[in-house]
């Protein structure tokens, strides 16, 4: 289980789960945790035992999305030696906090972005540039931590808002708001001109069509 709020226990994960299971039982509940500044503190995910498989694969369908202390639970199948692993890629993880978002739809607002963004994390800022007073389809999320925003870029790759879907992107560690700025404004002016260049050339296709008089 990922996304979790640095808050919650193994006891708060252990009486979420029970309330909302069909059938089978818990056998153990684990929050991974790490020694910082002294204290051991949650690294924002862990891992549920369940008396069979079946089980597990029943609690990862009905509990998907649940929200646990004012976090989206995102649930997945895994296996002893999987998870021992996991930590290591954690720690190790360089990206950053920010996540790039294109494709937004005109008519979708901060608000908007706020509310799908915010189940995955603490956000500390979002922004959507505006030109003109309209916006330009491309926001900026950061989170707290780099695990809100991998949670967060996992659960939305593939969700759509105002019919559009959103393109995410992580963005890179130590890059600044303004070199995210310049790098996205020159992807989005890149693809504008592609756009433009491709319908150019299909009206010159059609502008050349030679037509050939038929006899009756």
């Amino acid at each position: 289980m990922k996304n979790l709020n640095f808050k919650t226990s193994d006891e708060s994960v252990k009486k979420h789960f029970a309330e909302h299971m069909k059938e089978g039982k818990i056998l153990s509940v684990r929050v991974k945790k790490h020694l910082k500044n002294g204290k051991n503190v949650s690294m924002g995910f862990g891992f549920v035992e369940f008396d069979s498989a079946d089980t597990a694969v029943s609690v990862c369908k009905d509990l998907q999305g649940t929200v646990l202390d004012g976090h989206a639970l995102i649930l997945q199948l895994c296996h002893a030696k999987k998870d021992e692993a996991l930590p290591k890629k954690v720690e190790n993880d360089k990206s950053s906090t920010k996540l790039i978002v294109r494709n937004v739809a005109f008519e979708a607002t901060a608000k908007d972005l706020r509310q799908l963004f915010s189940p995955f994390g603490q956000i500390k800022s979002l922004r959507l540039p505006t030109r003109s007073g309209n916006h330009r389809g491309f926001a900026f999320v950061e989170y707290v931590t780099k695990q809100e925003a991998r949670n967060a870029l996992e659960a939305l790759s593939k969700t759509h808002l105002y019919g559009r879907h959103l393109v995410l992107e992580r963005a890179k560690e130590g890059e600044s708001l303004e070199e995210l700025r310049a790098r996205t404004a020159a992807q989005f002016t890149d693809s504008a001109k592609l756009t433009k260049k491709r319908k150019h050339s299909t009206a010159l296709d059609e502008g050349n069509v030679k037509f050939e008089r038929i006899e009756e």
